[in-house]
């Protein structure tokens, strides 16, 4: 059965009139300033649907009508699905879930010393483990990357990682038209045939253009994953003030720009093509230039404009929950990842990602993938809202216990406290005397602790050996061809 994830449309930053002139801008920069693109493939299909395309200054202009056509064919809901049907996700507008990791960090937190390093392979494997047992994550990216494989092929090594290690839903980058090939090969050999990942998509593209407003030659894979009817999501990341103007009205009609380009190639390419929408403005740190991940403004840029135009395109979209600009798993980092958490799921983000990541995305953290899973429970709690009925207002209940009485040992009690509490995992809520005697363990700590106890204990359903000995064969066979072709 289709998992149906809480729907998080309780708070909204952006009227519908507001979304509407966003989208009315957005149009007009599409149709006036366009895309740059030094891709003649997608020139191609661009020119063939009806753009007014400039090859020689590599420039796609797109008309309103392409884009209002593209946004009626694409589809409102996505069944994102596991290795495991367990696992399956029913995507559609303000529906929520949450997801650890995102593209590979050029650093991780190592379990052990606490000390930041490149990460390996076998870190990759061991995160990807974690992230298979943390049950609020439903879906799965990275907090680390195999950089210790030749660079050419890395992806491909990741992509072997995750389909080995997990089955929940992959999301995760293959850029580029060959490395896009290799990876739907490998999908393929998972689910049957290449046919069947249009029924079971087990994986989602992330793609990225360069902000402001260009395609690159890796968005390539766009088109190579549309044409096998795989849905893909492409992270624009135009930042107040740099690729984008100095507001977040205007860094959206960016981001938004980007993706209604991208998604109006995948109807082209392939009419109604699964696409996940994603429309961010981010936020560019005015001290040190850096990408701001625990800024405010960065929340209601990426997630509260995000979900509100998905909303006003009624599909489902993508934006960012576990992060935070903080070095270390500290009081820093536990407040800029509820704060984005918190925001995202209220306002209806669809799929939330980079929970387990630091430093603005530049380290991945086991112990703060362990503290993010518990905070994604108390912001799914405040998600399911208060139940208002005769049963939860308890007048009889409160009849029969009278004044100066207790409710301690009532039925009631015992047939709603579960359904009414959440009860945390990770965090402490003892009394000082008992945490003492415990050891006075800090909640990095005990995050720690966790992590290794799921490490030792925890086993992924594995891959059958003849599925597990293909899709090593693809990846070896891969990384010599692109090694000797540079």
């Amino acid at each position: 059965m289709v998992r149906r994830g809480l729907f998080g449309d309780k708070f909204q930053l952006a009227t519908s009139d507001d979304a509407r002139r966003i989208h009315g801008a957005t149009l007009e920069v599409l149709e006036s300033t366009g895309m740059h693109c030094p891709s003649e493939k997608i020139m191609k299909v661009f020119k063939e649907g009806g753009a007014d395309v400039d090859e020689e200054n590599k420039r796609i202009k797109i008309p309103q009508h392409l884009v209002t056509e593209a946004l009626k064919k694409a589809p409102r809901q996505i069944v994102f699905c596991g290795r495991d049907p367990l696992n399956d996700i029913l995507l559609e507008a303000r529906r929520v879930y949450y997801g650890m990791g995102g593209t590979p960090v050029p650093f991780i937190r190592d379990l052990s010393s606490s000390e930041i390093r490149r990460p390996t392979k076998k870190d990759m494997e061991e995160s990807t483990v974690l992230g298979d047992a943390l049950p609020n994550m439903k879906f799965l990216m990275s907090i680390a990357g195999a950089f210790d494989v030749p660079y050419q092929a890395e992806y491909l090594h990741e992509f072997e990682v995750l389909f080995n290690n997990t089955t929940k839903p992959i999301l995760y980058s293959a850029p580029g038209e060959y490395a896009s090939r290799k990876v739907l090969e490998m999908a393929a050999t998972i689910v049957g045939a290449e046919g069947e990942l249009a029924k079971r998509p087990i994986l989602i593209l992330y793609a990225e253009t360069s902000s402001p407003l260009a395609f690159s030659a890796v968005n390539e894979n766009i088109i190579e994953f549309t044409r096998q009817g795989v849905p893909f999501v492409n992270g624009a990341t135009p930042m107040c003030g740099g690729s984008a103007p100095m507001s977040l009205a205007g860094a959206i009609v960016v981001g938004n720009a980007e993706n209604l380009a991208t998604l109006t190639l995948a109807q082209l390419v392939r009419p109604h093509s699964p696409v996940v929408y994603s429309g961010w403005a981010c936020v560019m740190d005015p001290v040190t230039s850096r990408f701001s991940y625990g800024a405010p403004e960065f929340a209601m840029g990426a997630n509260c404009l995000n979900a509100a135009m998905a909303s006003y395109y009624d599909l489902p979209c993508y934006g960012f929950g576990g992060c935070t600009d903080a070095k270390t798993p500290d009081a820093q980092a536990g407040a800029e990842v509820m704060m984005n958490c918190l925001v995202a799921g209220l306002s209806g983000v669809s799929l939330i990602h980079d929970c387990g990541y630091l430093a603005g995305g530049s380290v991945g953290s086991m112990e703060m993938a362990v503290i993010d899973n518990e905070i994604i429970g108390y912001v799914e709690r405040i998600l399911r809202g208060v139940r208002v009925d005769d049963e939860t207002l308890a007048v009889d209940i409160i009849e029969a216990v009278g004044p100066q009485g207790h409710f301690m040992s009532n039925k009631h009690t015992l047939d709603n406290i579960r359904k009414e509490l959440y009860v945390p995992k990770l965090f402490d809520r003892t009394s000082e005397a008992t945490w003492m005697k415990k050891g006075k363990k800090e909640v990095h700590d005990a995050a720690r602790d966790q992590a290794k106890r799921i490490l030792k204990e925890h086993r992924p359903k594995p891959l059958d050996n003849d599925i597990k000995q293909k899709i090593s064969e693809i990846v070896r066979r891969a990384e010599k061809e692109l090694v000797k072709s540079s």
